[in-house]
C-alpha cells in the first residue's frame, strides 16, 4: 500500500477573537460604559443626599416653608425635588455653599436657591430665593425686616455698658 500524496491539510480552525467577535465588541464597550453611568449617579445622588441632609439646607427649607409668600405661591409643605445644581464644602468649621435645587409643594413647583458662609456651625446667607412661577421670593428679607426677638432686647432698665450708673443722692432720714 502507498502512501496518498493527494490529501490535504486540515483547514486551519479560526482563532478565538474570529470566532466570538460578533458578541465581545458591543458588551466590551457596553459594560465599561455602564460602569461609569452606575458611578456617576451613585456619586450624584449621594452628594445630593450629603447636601439635603446638611444645616444649611434644612435651615433654608424651615425658613421656606415658613414664609407666607411661599405658602400662598406653592404651598406647604415643600419637598426637594429632583436636579440639584451647585456645591457645598465644609472644612475645619469653616464652610460654603452655592447650590439651587427644584422643591415642590401642593400648589406648585419652584427652585431654591441658596448661597451661604459658614463657620463655627452657624451660616450667614447670602442669598435664600425661592423661584416659582417668574416670581422670585426672596426669603432673607422678611428676616431683614423683622424686630429682634425680646430675648436678644436689653432690658428697658439696662445699663449701657460704657456709661457707668450715676449716683443716686442718699435718702436722708
Amino acid at each position: 500500500m502507498t502512501p496518498n500524496a493527494n490529501l490535504a491539510p486540515p483547514p486551519a480552525q479560526p482563532n478565538w477573537f474570529s470566532r466570538n467577535w460578533k458578541w465581545l465588541l458591543p458588551v466590551g464597550c457596553i459594560v465599561p460604559m455602564m460602569c461609569c453611568g452606575v458611578f456617576g449617579a451613585v456619586a450624584y445622588f449621594g452628594a445630593s443626599k450629603m447636601i439635603q441632609g446638611s444645616p444649611v439646607f434644612l435651615s433654608a427649607m424651615v425658613k421656606a416653608n415658613a414664609n407666607a409668600e411661599v405658602e400662598a405661591t406653592l404651598g406647604t409643605p415643600l419637598s426637594p425635588g429632583f436636579g440639584l445644581n451647585g456645591s457645598m464644602k465644609e472644612e475645619n468649621g469653616k464652610g460654603m455653599a452655592d447650590f439651587s435645587m427644584p422643591v415642590e409643594g401642593p400648589k406648585g413647583k419652584g427652585t431654591l436657591v441658596v448661597k451661604a458662609r459658614g463657620n463655627g456651625g452657624d451660616w450667614d446667607y447670602e442669598t435664600l430665593v425661592i423661584e416659582a412661577g417668574g416670581k422670585r421670593i426672596d426669603l432673607l428679607a422678611a428676616e431683614r425686616a423683622a424686630p429682634p426677638p425680646d430675648d436678644l432686647a436689653p432690658p428697658e432698665d439696662a445699663t449701657p455698658p460704657d456709661e457707668e450708673p450715676a449716683d443716686e443722692p442718699a435718702k436722708e432720714e
